[in-house]
């Protein structure tokens, strides 16, 4: 245990850290809630969806009860929608294997859906269930910089990296400690311009220099993506929905068909008998996920009492009041198509003014 490192590091938390934020309490289900909702996501971003969940599920029996359709609602626009099917498999688990009781062995922790060896470790500490330290994001950069540790991501680094946090982190205040070291990372220690001169280790024997910031800088180029995707509104202003398969990106939410090629997109319009005179408008969306940089192009058709129309009656939602989760593209999607309908609207009437 390195007692200097830690010591700079918990009196720093003492002045500047984030002690308000509303998972802070020594409920394991609430803790864990937050934890995989933090993974890869800020935390401005996750508060609210967090105060949310937990309002609307209070606690595990209340969430073993909900349906996966209606937990992907809840957590449609936060992304990475894996979490929230590994929540739902986790709180099935809990519900029939440790009667809703959140499980305080920290091998019961690690073994559920969706939970690493971070994660459990986070979860544990919190909870008081154990000491334990972690690797996010945040921590690794700073041991990486600290240290002058490698950027290649391999089993090796991984493992000096993990040596290195358990080495720093104390048995004392450990909770503390590693909500400190998140709170450095994000709002210190960050990414790209680090604020080197408010560091609680500027004092101490930190090895980070420019050269290593360039090389962190070094990274691949994002993939290229062209997907094609179909908003079908009817005469009832309800919007056709198909359920995404599991397996693929974004799966288990639900979207307007999308393809990856114009041909496959224009076989499906032939076999449901739509005509691309019923083409409204067609606009163009950029979309980014992990490592992917997707450009989507959205066509807008507007269905009039087509009775040769071959989609399934039970696949049409309100469109003012979607009660299914969708992807980010889809909520842009539409919101760019209602902005577009009613300023058309208006200079319609506008005109016969």
């Amino acid at each position: 245990m390195s007692t200097e490192f830690s010591e700079s590091i918990l009196r720093w938390y003492e002045t500047n850290g984030r002690k308000r934020l509303p998972w802070k309490v020594k409920d394991p289900y609430k803790i864990w809630i937050s934890e995989i909702m933090l993974q890869q996501t800020q935390v401005a971003t996750v508060i609210p969806y967090y105060n949310k969940f937990v309002d609307t599920y209070p606690d595990l029996q209340s969430l073993s009860k909900a349906s996966l359709d209606e937990l992907m609602l809840l957590w449609s626009g936060l992304g990475y929608y894996r979490r929230i099917k590994n929540i739902y498999l986790a709180a099935q688990i809990i519900s029939k294997k440790y009667d809703n009781k959140f499980p305080q062995e920290y091998e019961a922790i690690l073994s559920l859906p969706g939970i690493g060896r971070t994660t459990a470790s986070a979860i544990s500490t919190f909870s008081g269930f154990s000491h334990r330290a972690i690797l996010d994001g945040n921590v690794k950069r700073i041991l990486r910089r600290y240290f002058n540790i490698s950027y290649e991501n391999n089993s090796k680094t991984e493992k000096i990296l993990w040596e290195k946090s358990i080495f720093v982190t104390p048995l004392k205040k450990t909770s503390q400690f590693i909500q400190a070291m998140m709170d450095v990372g994000s709002l210190v220690c960050t990414r790209t311009k680090p604020n080197c001169r408010m560091c609680p280790l500027r004092e101490l024997n930190c090895l980070y220099t420019e050269d290593v910031q360039k090389i962190s800088k070094n990274k691949k180029n994002n993939k290229q993506i062209n997907m094609y995707l179909l908003t079908v509104i009817n005469s009832l202003d309800e919007v056709y929905l198909e359920k995404i398969d599991s397996g693929m990106l974004w799966e288990n939410l639900y979207s307007g068909p999308f393809f990856y090629s114009a041909l496959k997109m224009n076989a499906w319009l032939r076999k449901k008998k739509i005509s691309a005179k019923k083409i409204k408008n067609k606009f163009e969306i950029n979309h980014r996920v992990t490592n992917k940089d997707i450009k989507i192009t959205n066509y807008v058709y507007f269905l009039k009492n087509d009775k040769n129309v071959s989609l399934s009656t039970e696949n049409w939602y309100n469109l003012a009041k979607i009660n299914v989760g969708i992807p980010k593209y889809f909520d842009k999607a539409i919101k760019i198509y209602r902005s577009e309908y009613e300023k058309s609207y208006v200079q319609k009437v506008e005109k016969r003014g």
